[in-house]
């Protein structure tokens, strides 16, 4: 069993209910969607090598490592690590659910959790995994951001999604429209007004975008008329300066 992978590092995570939490990242190349704000855009392609960090939340100590890699060698990196968190990122990486549904048979007996990061758009692949993931972080991908129209899919993800411990992620970028977002917040009220929006500031040279601020504020307040929890969270590890 291989896949391909851009990067293998321990960070501190940046996003979602985890930020601030030390995790491990493999990120996954190849993606369905092609966002117009995407910040790894090398992980949309197969790369012959992937690069294999040596020092927590830095890239100045670096290895590579050749594609395909084995879960053998996986397992092997992931000795080096400290955490037991790992987040299952990309690019995409409900493409490759066979090796991710086998890393995790090899992993969760030694304590490993894991945490998947997804456009929420491959909907049957998430059958393939979803026994094995702890927490699941759903993108919302907005139209104005694609040039796709995901709400069926976005809805069906999420109404699987909901059977673990899960949150929404919506990227708001200077193109992003009041109605788009109160889609989001009507979808995730249908399935559950329980679960967590987050409304994402598009991060811009490294640098999260605070004129979003303002609209996400009229955004957040209209949601909470319908949904439990909305916050507003910017990338945390940029600020950090970690990657």
């Amino acid at each position: 069993m291989k896949a391909y992978l851009t990067e293998i590092m321990e960070s501190i995570q940046g996003e979602g209910l985890t930020a601030g939490a030390r995790q491990i990242f493999l990120r996954f190349s190849g993606c369905n969607l092609r966002c117009r704000y995407c910040d790894t855009r090398a992980s949309l392609v197969k790369p012959e090598k992937g690069i294999f960090y040596l020092k927590p939340g830095s890239n100045l100590e670096k290895e590579f490592f050749l594609n395909p890699l084995s879960i053998e060698d996986m397992m092997k990196f992931l000795q080096s690590f400290s955490s037991k968190w790992i987040s299952l990122t990309g690019g995409e990486p409900l493409l490759w659910t066979d090796f991710i549904s086998e890393l995790i048979d090899r992993l969760k007996p030694s304590g490993y959790k894991f945490l998947l990061e997804t456009n929420g758009t491959l909907v049957n692949a998430l059958d393939k995994c979803i026994k094995g993931i702890d927490l699941i972080s759903m993108d919302f991908k907005l139209p104005s951001a694609t040039g796709d129209d995901n709400w069926d899919n976005h809805y069906l993800f999420l109404k699987k999604a909901v059977v673990k411990p899960c949150y929404v992620k919506v990227v708001v970028d200077d193109r992003s429209r009041e109605e788009e977002i109160e889609a989001v917040f009507d979808i995730v009220r249908r399935i559950d007004p329980q679960i967590t929006v987050i409304l994402q500031p598009v991060t811009i040279m490294g640098k999260a975008d605070l004129s979003l601020l303002p609209f996400l504020l009229v955004m957040q307040e209209k949601g909470l008329k319908s949904l439990k929890d909305i916050r507003i969270m910017p990338q945390m590890h940029t600020f950090l300066g970690f990657i």
